[in-house]
């Protein structure tokens, strides 16, 4: 399990890398995705579940990503986006088209609904984050 937490902070940097953040933040980044994807397993190990693991990795990546963004006076999205990358299901899209692909549509039709679980359970978790810091930095103008 430590392999894989370290394998999604490598994973994450090469995102943060590869989308240009600044270099002097690839390490904040880099433990966006280790925190993210440490998540990830934890529920996998509990629940068993990828769409509900998915949705908690999400949460956890958009708070720690808050929390960077709030100390290094950058914009969060430096720290979300590459962090969320490594829980885009790229592979289970895959297997969806070339099920499709192949005529198995009832195995397609399974994987198409997981496919758009998972990409629904990241962005509901993003968005619970977002939403929740954007309301408390609006009440704090006020």
């Amino acid at each position: 399990m430590i392999l894989q937490i370290l394998y999604g902070f490598l994973a994450t940097a090469g995102f943060g890398i590869l989308f240009n953040i600044p270099k002097d933040h690839i390490l904040e980044a880099g433990i966006s995705g280790a925190i993210g994807w440490a998540g990830y397993l934890f529920v996998m190990q509990l629940y068993e579940s990828p769409i509900f693991a998915s949705f908690i990795a999400s949460v956890f990546i958009g708070i720690i990503g808050e929390f960077f963004a709030k100390n290094t006076k950058n914009p969060a999205t430096i720290f979300i986006i590459p962090a969320i990358v490594p829980l885009v299901p790229g592979v289970t899209s895959y297997k969806t088209i070339k099920a499709l692909i192949d005529g198995r549509n009832r195995e397609a039709l399974s994987l198409g609904i997981l496919t758009g679980g998972l990409a629904l359970a990241i962005a509901s978790g993003l968005i619970l984050v977002i939403s929740f810091f954007r309301i408390k930095r609006q009440r704090a103008k006020h």
